[in-house]
């Protein structure tokens, strides 16, 4: 049976994982040379991850969910400080 800390961790990945993508996204279309269209066509593929993702938290163990939230958070978290 679905909990609601299962809940939560899926919605928690997700919401990671859209950052996630969303910064990825934000990095292609600051390349030189790169128009628009050309970092929404590479990005767009990556948007599939979320809902696996969430699917994934939801359905898999809850110590599962709690690695596949903090796996996103440490990339988001060097993201930044690379800043």
């Amino acid at each position: 049976m679905i909990d609601g800390w299962h809940w939560a961790a899926a919605a928690l990945v997700a919401l990671l994982l859209a950052v996630l993508v969303l910064l990825w996204y934000d990095s292609l279309r600051d390349r030189a040379g790169w128009t628009l269209a050309m970092a929404t066509r590479r990005a767009l593929p990556a948007a599939l991850v979320i809902p696996v993702g969430f699917v994934a938290a939801l359905l898999l163990p809850l110590w599962i969910g709690g690695i596949l939230i903090v796996v996103p958070l440490v990339i988001i978290l060097v993201m930044a400080l690379a800043d």
